[in-house]
């Protein structure tokens, strides 16, 4: 990874902002988005937490809990508990063939991610970490991997697709 590490030690409640819906409320920490898009098939997590219909809120949920980086968690407006999955401790490559670029690491399960100067980042059900080295957000992915058009030689385009192989 080249570069300094610049992100946040802060939590991640202290680094997110709330949205109330009328079903579930939103936290969305904008800073640790990886560009997955996992968050617009529906219709946009932001617009479905609105919405007070049940099918809207089954949604929002499932695209919060699509999140690759975690920086979208619905939680449950009764039992303030979050709407996560249980994942075991895992890493994995994430690929985008839509816009033909490799994107970050997906870390699931709560591992512990630990900044070059031993700082122990709070412990989380999902991150992605920067693979591509361009993130302004390191050790984390900010999404940049799509904007330079990063490949790691294993990824060939898709009809559709908008950046260069």
């Amino acid at each position: 990874m080249a570069g300094p590490e610049g992100a946040s030690r802060e939590p991640y409640l202290s680094q997110a902002d709330e949205q109330d819906g009328p079903n579930v409320i939103l936290t969305d920490a904008e800073r640790l988005c990886a560009f997955s898009r996992f968050c617009d098939p529906g219709g946009q997590i932001w617009n479905l937490v609105d919405e007070p219909d049940g099918a809207s809120t089954a949604l929002a949920v499932r695209e919060g809990k699509l999140c690759v980086s975690g920086r979208l968690i619905t939680w449950d407006r009764e039992t303030k508990e979050p709407n996560e999955e249980v994942y075991e401790p895992s890493i994995g490559v994430v690929q985008d063939p839509q816009q033909g670029v490799s994107a970050g690491y997906a870390v699931r399960g709560g591992i512990q991610v630990i900044a070059a100067d031993g700082f122990a980042y709070e412990r989380r059900n999902r991150q992605a970490l920067c693979r591509c080295g361009h993130s302004s957000n390191k050790p984390f992915c900010d999404g940049t991997h799509a904007a330079i058009g990063f490949n790691d030689g294993s990824l060939r385009r898709t009809e559709g697709s908008t950046a260069a192989p």
